[in-house]
């Protein structure tokens, strides 16, 4: 767990800012998020995704390398990617609870189904960059 913190706290931290960012520039004004782009996501809730990509990356490049002969499963890459999120997670959602408590709209539905899609986001990349990472399997 202790190489999974300084990658999750950097995903929770990036991801916070990012959020009170696309909240400034007017990404969730309720009378043109129905002419935003597909399903009312804008562009830069697109650019969102770099955020846990560039940490799950760097995070279980890390992991790999403090390992010996840097050898590791697909398992033990995802459950090193799932702690880093867990913690990025964590700091990104307290980030939104204390927006949502200084917010004056009702944006609290909007918000948590934006979390629910992060959250789905941050697994399908985790499974890939575990799969990018995990060494060739010996006994196939």
């Amino acid at each position: 767990m202790k190489h999974a913190w300084p990658y999750g706290v950097l995903i929770g931290i990036l991801s916070g800012i990012w959020i009170f960012v696309i909240q400034k520039f007017g990404a969730y004004n309720l009378s043109t998020i129905s002419s935003n782009g597909f399903l009312g996501i804008t562009w830069m809730e697109y650019l969102s995704v770099l955020i846990p990509f560039v940490g799950l990356y760097f995070g279980i490049r890390s992991y790999k390398n403090t390992l010996p002969n840097a050898d590791i499963s697909f398992f033990r890459a995802f459950v090193q990617g799932f702690m880093i999120l867990l913690v990025g997670g964590a700091l990104a959602g307290l980030a939104t609870a204390i927006l949502l408590q200084y917010e004056r709209q009702p944006y609290t539905e909007e918000y948590i189904g934006r979390f629910g899609g992060a959250l789905l986001v941050g697994i399908l990349l985790n499974f890939a960059v575990s799969l990018w990472f995990m060494n060739r399997p010996r006994n196939l």
